[in-house]
């Protein structure tokens, strides 16, 4: 008997199928034909800063025991199945199957598997990989797939993997509304969080755990344990059926997409962790972004709490020149943007002394004078009297923000930034041990 790895990506579509659901399939047909695994299902997921990625950037291993003389009949069935269920009319789809046999993984492939999932990764350094290693690639249509699958085989172990129950529906329900009481999803919060998390979003009133697309997935429960996965599904009321149910291994939660480094280091589709001060007050734009630039002694980035991040904006729009800050957040470029820090999380680690200039009121007649534009002083619009620049009034301000981390609500959270409400049971495990 001998350890097959198989590494499945990119067999969706932006409208349809899912790589889960395709993994699902294939993990039926090896039981069937009586294979044991030796790991659970693994959902890995890549780097979400990928312009290439179909929704969540989600890649697949499955891991048996396999007698050496049914392999070929193990990678044939695999293979034929990707076929099949892939989406292989729509643009953009490359499946990429990856195949390893070996009882451990190769440090050189686990190291790949880690920079798949902080940076962007070229189809040769797959191919070079895969020959160093002795693993086989197959690209059904189009090469970039691969790189995906690859990546999944060399993610065996998950420094603080998560686990998520994914319900999938029966076909002639795929592109219709989902069918879950959303107050079952309230009332399953409530027993299990925080053991489970990011069911329910109360800022946006939505439910988190049900997607909006036309794909075959009813619904997934991201949880620490899982024992508490299947107890938080059966707290559900499902109203349709239910075609098959699957627990996955995950590194969604893991915060192991985001990179420590300084702003002079910073690369396009990366996701950073940068500590520096906010070097201007934040400039709300119309569509309600805001933005403010960071600096550290190597340079300075633009940072933004896009619309989406909701109430996260008001912790943004508090920053003033001098604070101390970390940020995290994915890299990205836009047309005439400078390159940006999409904001995940912001750690405020200390407030500075913000003084605000305001105009003074009239020594005529005590009505608020207005300024007549920079260094140019100030006129009152009731009597006309004017006074010099330097008759303004300086306020310290009062600072409602406070020190400490802040994060974005769970509709705008990506699957693999970690959860603070994870942190702090972690931290309050620790708590008990010592």
């Amino acid at each position: 008997m001998v350890t097959l790895h198989i590494g499945i990506d990119d067999t969706d579509s932006k409208k349809a199928m899912c790589t889960t659901y395709v993994a699902a399939i294939i993990y039926e047909d090896l039981l069937k034909m009586g294979l044991t695994p030796v790991k659970r299902p693994q959902l890995i997921r890549l780097n979400p800063n990928c312009p290439y990625k179909t929704r969540g950037n989600a890649a697949v291993a499955l891991r048996f025991a396999v007698n050496s003389g049914k392999l070929d009949n193990v990678r044939k069935t695999v293979l034929d199945r990707v076929y099949e269920l892939a989406e292989l009319e729509c643009e953009g789809t490359e499946p990429g199957v990856a195949f390893y046999v070996g009882e451990e993984i190769p440090d050189k492939l686990r190291d790949f598997s880690m920079t798949v999932v902080r940076r962007m990764v070229s189809v040769e350094d797959a191919f070079s990989v895969a020959s160093d290693v002795g693993a086989e690639l197959y690209a059904l249509k189009g090469r970039r797939g691969v790189v995906g699958a690859l990546a999944a085989i060399g993610m065996d172990k998950i420094p603080r993997k998560t686990y998520e129950l994914i319900a999938y529906r029966v076909k002639q329900n795929w592109g219709t509304l989902r069918r879950v009481d959303e107050d079952s999803v309230i009332k399953m919060d409530s027993m299990t969080s925080p053991w489970t998390f990011d069911n329910f979003d109360y800022e946006t009133k939505e439910s988190r755990i049900t997607p909006h697309t036309p794909c075959p997935v009813l619904l997934g429960i991201r949880s620490l344990d899982p024992d508490m996965a299947f107890y938080a599904f059966s707290i559900l009321r499902i109203l349709e059926p239910v075609e098959r149910v699957l627990l996955f291994e995950t590194n969604q939660a893991t915060d192991l997409h985001i990179q420590e480094v300084r702003i002079s280091d910073i690369e396009e589709n990366t996701s950073v962790s940068v500590e520096g001060i906010v070097a201007d007050l934040p400039k709300v734009v119309p569509g309600g972004h805001v933005f403010f630039t960071l600096r550290d002694e190597t340079g300075v980035i633009q940072c933004a709490a896009f619309e989406p991040t909701k109430s996260f904006r008001n912790v943004v729009r508090a920053l003033r020149p001098g604070d101390r800050v970390r940020v995290y957040g994915g890299v990205k470029s836009k047309p005439g943007m400078p390159l940006t820090i999409n904001l995940e999380k912001i750690h405020v680690i200390s407030l500075a002394k913000y003084v605000r200039a305001l105009p003074p009121s009239c020594n005529v007649c005590g009505k608020k004078m207005k300024s007549m534009g920079q260094n140019k002083g100030y006129r009152c619009p009731k009597c006309g009297n004017k006074l010099p620049e330097d008759s303004r009034v300086l306020v310290e301000e009062q600072r409602a923000l406070t020190p400490g981390v802040y994060e974005v609500p769970p509709s705008a959270r990506r699957h693999l930034s970690r959860p603070l409400s994870l942190e702090e049971l972690a931290h309050h495990q620790e708590a008990l041990k010592a």
